[in-house]
């Protein structure tokens, strides 16, 4: 006989309230209620009295197939995140300026974590966004140029967990291996950017620097994304650097506080 002492602990509201927010992701934008509960581990009754909370704030919304989808209201909340909107206000007007430079996708990523989440992309080409992805998109620090970026200047003790895997491949060229990241992350800091080719989709390759704010703490970084001949290194190294002290000067000419990578 189960007794009280042994039995699970009931999850609070506000965990299955995140259970059922984070149920969905960018390939599943749409749910149904079995759905949900399936993904949630909560029973359907639960789901549909915390969903019914959630449509009538607006943090969901009701498609007309009967489904679920993340709500305007949520939305609206998320970016009001200090950390996101003000790295973006600061770096969209020069990161349109560096796409035209360019001609490579132009990208700004913050740190959530052991992964990159990409705040925004710039690119007239639909195809830049293969394996990246768009405004939003998370992708594990080892395997783009900006997570590497963010990933050098993060704590040592994020590094080590990093480093002591399991790293996942992407493709051939993604390093699979710590003792090889560890020495790529000292290049980067040594270099003061990443250069990578093909290492989450074959055809594609990544340059970016690192995002200062004014105690000289890395908050972003920012780069290109784009095919192999058009990011070369030479080529745009000028350009992505000329961005980042643009995005750098505008935070700190305007005072914005944002949490530092290495934190």
């Amino acid at each position: 006989m189960t007794t009280p002492h042994s039995a699970a602990p009931e999850r609070s509201v506000v965990d299955r309230t995140l259970s059922i927010l984070g149920a969905f992701d960018r390939d599943n934008r749409t749910l149904t209620l079995s759905d949900i509960s399936r993904r949630s581990g909560l029973p359907v009754a639960t789901v549909h009295r915390i969903v019914n909370k959630l449509h009538g704030w607006g943090a969901l919304e009701r498609c007309a197939d009967g489904g679920y989808s993340i709500g305007l209201r949520l939305w609206e909340t998320a970016v009001l995140a200090p950390r996101s909107s003000a790295v973006l206000e600061a770096a969209q007007p020069h990161l349109v300026t560096l796409h035209g430079q360019t001609s490579a996708a132009a990208t700004i990523a913050i740190r959530d974590g052991m992964e990159s989440v990409c705040l925004t992309f710039v690119s007239n080409d639909p195809d830049a966004f293969t394996g990246y992805g768009d405004a939003g998109r998370r992708v594990p620090l080892h395997a783009s140029a900006v997570g590497q970026v963010l990933l050098a200047h993060a704590g040592a003790a994020l590094q080590n967990e990093v480093c002591a895997g399991p790293l996942r491949s992407y493709t051939p060229a993604t390093i699979t291996s710590g003792a090889a990241l560890q020495q790529c992350l000292a290049r980067v800091r040594r270099e003061g950017c990443a250069a990578v080719q093909g290492t989450l989709t074959p055809d594609r390759a990544g340059f970016a620097v690192p995002v200062r704010d004014s105690r000289g703490a890395v908050v972003a970084a920012v780069g290109v994304v784009g095919p192999l001949d058009v990011v070369q290194p030479r080529r745009v190294s000028p350009h992505v650097r000329a961005a980042a002290a643009m995005i750098q000067r505008c935070i700190r000419s305007e005072g914005l506080r944002v949490a530092e990578v290495g934190a």
